[in-house]
């Protein structure tokens, strides 16, 4: 009885641990990315939820200094579309090594930019797919080509 405990109590952990994982390598990986383009960061701003079908969903807030929302938000999606591929680059060499490990890749993102405008401040959301991403951040489309692949997802709050 107490060895059945202490396999299945194992298994949950080890089973739980990629999660962790993949959360913090794709974090890590936003991060280092935005810090790249000088864009600041907050990691407790990020959220990356596993749903039930077993898919991630990804968030994130960001702040503009100024009246560059657009930079911003483009600067939160290349970062996520850098993570997706170190995520895919891992989960091919732990196969490599027969390991079971699967890719963080998040069919959406969700990306919110804080702009101070005036007084108040001006949040403008967007969401754009794991394809979209893609596209960006390997270049196959410029900036003004991806702002018009998700104009229909920015809304201003």
């Amino acid at each position: 009885m107490k060895i059945k405990k202490i396999l299945s109590l194992s298994f949950v952990l080890i089973m739980s641990t990629q999660f962790a994982f993949a959360n913090y390598a794709f974090y890590k990986k936003v991060a280092n990315t935005c810090k790249f383009y000088r864009v600041s960061v907050d990691e407790k701003k990020m959220s990356l939820v596993k749903n039930s079908d077993g898919s991630y969903n990804f968030t994130i807030e960001m702040e503009s200094l100024r009246n560059n929302f657009e930079m911003v938000m483009l600067v939160g999606f290349i970062s996520v579309g850098q993570a997706m591929n170190h995520q895919e680059l891992l989960a091919k060499r732990q196969q490599e090594k027969g390991r079971d490990y699967k890719a963080v890749v998040p069919p959406y993102t969700d990306v919110t930019v804080t702009v101070p405008v005036s007084r108040e401040r001006t949040i403008i959301t967007a969401k754009a797919t794991a394809d979209q991403i893609r596209q960006l951040s390997e270049g196959k489309v410029d900036t003004a080509a991806f702002m018009r692949l998700i104009k229909d997802s920015i809304q201003t709050l």
